[in-house]
């Protein structure tokens, strides 16, 4: 059951809204409702998780059982500071048990990355939920273990499968002040837009984008070059439709229970270099590895030379994270080797884009049109590994680009954009008279989907700006009803699979 099922729109979804606004409303005076509220959040989230097999709720409670025996001795020697002498030298023992309990959530997931019996559904997410919860706790930024608000934390369906990868004191503030608010119902249309929006971006276009990527990866020996640069950009696109509707969706049904999710997604491909890029692009995964791995690595406090290497070793990590075959590793270290080289430029050149930003003239704008799609076409390249089964496809497909030669797109290709609703349209104008009717649903979508992505703002401060009245209304329903009604095969969302 994902966000984009019919079982989770028309029947867990408003059943667990009502079943939340109606504790919300009927306890909201009374001490109990963090209490009713979370133990709801609870249930709720089981019944979500439980919808993908029993094998994968089977790890996830493994994973909350050693992560509970990690942190309530842990939490105890923390409090009554109990020390042990270890290979000559005084040791806090929450420390080492620490280290006990980070060893075992990495065991576990290596163990489902590297032996292919199958990978749990957001193992990677909650892993990296549970070693930031034992680490603050640890740091006493967590004051003290309570099971009730530690289990509401890791099992939050919003972000469990996807992220965003939240901070345990922010999740508890943001539900703490959710059962404090009143009920607002412009703030329940301005979600539920956003959720419309979201659920669009996945069925319609996500999808869609996906279904010419798998023709395109299926056929790669016999694209065309003008097939091969579509299939990679596809891909591109199919990425961010896919992701970026996941966290509108997620954003969405946090905000109709009143709490606020860490942004994870803000027009990354609008960016103008790779580190622009990855802080709009899975903002919360960077900063996990920002504070749980780079900072410990010594960060950028040992020299030039040295934070080099751990930004290389960040980014070889998240390639590790998404998958374990080379072409993971490949991403990861384009992403690296680029964000190197261009932490080093900017440190050589200070101040020389604020001089270009400052003179706001045609040279400095088309100058920014430049690093966009330079950068783009960088990411581009890189995912193009990141979706290839093996080194040699990823090689096949830009060797493609470059031999393929001038052959019109396969019907199979531009067939996958034809939507019924689309195409019917199209039938009754005269387009259809010429040879290139059936790729003009591929160029519509192209060209709908470049306008949303490098020039209009995202969906998630559109709906904080927009006017709610009776046209977003219609709008949410349209998308909806649209959605609901085009959604014959569910698909998972991509990020799932890590």
């Amino acid at each position: 059951m994902t966000f984009n099922s019919y079982e989770f729109v028309l029947l867990f979804m408003p059943v667990f809204v009502a079943v939340y606004i109606f504790l919300r409303k009927i306890w909201r005076s009374k001490k109990n409702v963090r209490t009713l509220v979370n133990l709801w959040i609870i249930l709720g989230s089981l019944c979500f998780y439980i919808s993908f097999g029993m094998s994968n709720l089977a790890i996830l409670l493994i994973s909350i059982c050693w992560n509970v025996c990690t942190s309530i001795p842990m939490s105890f020697m923390r409090d009554r500071n109990i020390k042990l002498t270890l290979f000559g030298k005084e040791r806090h023992i929450q420390n080492i048990w620490l280290c006990i309990g980070i060893i075992g959530n990495i065991i576990l997931l290596l163990f489902f990355k590297l032996s292919g019996i199958f990978l749990p559904i957001a193992i990677s997410f909650y892993t990296f939920n549970q070693i930031s919860y034992i680490v603050n706790l640890n740091k006493g930024e967590i004051e003290k273990f309570e099971p009730l608000w530690y289990l509401s934390y890791i099992l939050f369906f919003p972000k469990i499968l996807q992220g965003p990868i939240m901070e345990y004191t922010d999740y508890k503030n943001e539900i703490n002040i959710a059962c404090e608010k009143k009920l607002d119902y412009e703030v329940l249309l301005r979600a539920l837009l956003l959720f419309a929006f979201g659920l669009f971006k996945k069925v319609i276009l996500a999808d869609t984008f996906g279904a010419a990527v798998n023709y395109g990866y299926d056929n790669l020996v016999n694209l065309g070059s003008l097939e091969a640069v579509l299939t990679a950009v596809f891909y591109s696109f199919q990425l961010y439709f896919d992701f970026s509707g996941y966290c509108d969706m997620a954003a969405a049904i946090s905000q109709i229970i009143g709490c606020k999710l860490p942004d994870n997604f803000n027009s990354p491909y609008q960016a103008v270099n790779i580190v622009d890029f990855w802080k709009r692009w899975h903002i919360t995964l960077t900063r996990f590895f920002t504070r749980y791995v780079y900072i410990p690595l010594g960060g950028n406090r040992k020299g030039d030379v040295r934070t080099y290497i751990n930004l290389m070793i960040i980014f070889l990590l998240s390639g590790f994270w998404h998958g374990t075959g080379w072409t993971f590793l490949v991403w990861g270290a384009m992403h690296g080797a680029l964000y190197v080289v261009t932490r080093f430029y900017e440190k050589k050149h200070k101040g020389t884009d604020k001089e270009n930003k400052a003179a706001g003239n045609a040279l400095a704008k088309a100058a920014h049109c430049a690093k966009v799609f330079l950068t783009f076409a960088y990411v581009t390249a890189a995912w193009v590994f990141f979706r290839a089964d093996k080194l040699t496809d990823a090689g096949l497909l830009f060797y493609r680009m470059v031999t393929g030669g001038k052959k019109a797109l396969a019907t199979g290709f531009s067939s996958c954009f034809q939507l019924d609703e689309l195409w019917y349209a199209i039938k009754i104008t005269p387009i259809m008279k010429f040879g290139f009717a059936w790729d003009v649903c591929l160029w519509f979508f192209l060209i709908v989907s470049c306008v949303m992505i490098f020039f209009c703002k995202n969906a998630i401060e559109y709906t904080k700006e927009c006017k709610i009245g009776i046209k977003s209304t219609i709008l949410t329903a349209f998308l909806i009803v649209w959605c609901v009604v085009s959604l014959g095969g569910v698909s998972t969302f991509l990020y799932m699979n890590f």
